[in-house]
């Protein structure tokens, strides 16, 4: 599913770039594709001889193949315009539930303390104990449903998919989809404390109810609104 993604994005990445890359070809796009090809085969072989460890040579050697393509059928201009979405696509998405794992507890653990602080502003007694909020004898875990991370995630390609129609040039791009973290930061703090106040007053057990999911959706529609109010700021490249 991921291959099919990264595949069906890359192509819409080239339609984008294809009229800003129009241009002959030359002997040094032709060279380049050869030697894309030659270094995609050899970490192919070499992923094949490592068995079970392949998956990022694998994945590399087919991101490495499908740049090559871009340079034998366009040219070096398309081809330095597509490379980093090509990469990301390829090498970054088959490979997200690796940065989850080394994610999760860390925007756990900020969604608790930033939830705490706030909710420690209030008359009850907060104490916080890792990614537990105490919020006088009621106890609320930020799980890692609630890290916020897969809102990260999604908030990451919508800024991404945006950001590729306004602007042009790397930082500038990488500048605006940086917005998506404080926002999701913003509304997953939020969706805690929402859930804190509502177990407190009508007891721990709603947190099993429906209500949960659309608090939920609420902060999904919370990220989305903060992210394009705060990138109005930004004006799109000429």
């Amino acid at each position: 599913a991921a291959l099919i993604l990264a595949t069906t994005a890359s192509w819409l990445v080239l339609q984008r770039f294809a009229a800003q890359a129009a241009g002959p070809r030359d002997a040094v796009d032709r060279l380049l594709a050869v030697g894309l090809v030659a270094v995609s085969g050899a970490l192919a072989i070499s992923a094949m001889m490592l068995g079970e460890r392949n998956q990022v040579l694998a994945l590399a050697a087919l991101a490495l193949f499908m740049l090559s393509l871009v340079a034998a059928l366009g040219n070096r201009r398309l081809l330095a315009l597509v490379v980093i979405p090509v990469l990301v696509l390829y090498l970054l998405v088959p490979l997200l539930p690796l940065f989850e794992a080394a994610l999760s507890y860390p925007m756990r653990r900020l969604s608790a303390v930033l939830a705490s602080l706030l909710l420690s502003l209030g008359p009850a007694e907060v104490r916080l104990s890792g990614t537990e909020i105490f919020v006088g004898d009621l106890q609320v875990s930020v799980t890692s449903a609630c890290s916020g991370l897969t809102l990260l995630q999604h908030m990451t390609w919508i800024a991404w998919w945006t950001v590729l129609q306004r602007h042009r040039g790397l930082w500038r791009r990488a500048a605006h989809v940086a917005i998506a973290l404080p926002a999701v930061l913003i509304a997953n703090t939020l969706r805690v404390i929402a859930l804190a106040i509502w177990a407190t007053v009508s007891g721990p057990e709603v947190l099993a109810t429906a209500g949960h999911a659309y608090i939920a959706w609420l902060a999904v529609a919370l990220a989305a609104v903060l992210f394009f109010g705060m990138g109005s700021l930004y004006n799109a490249s000429k």
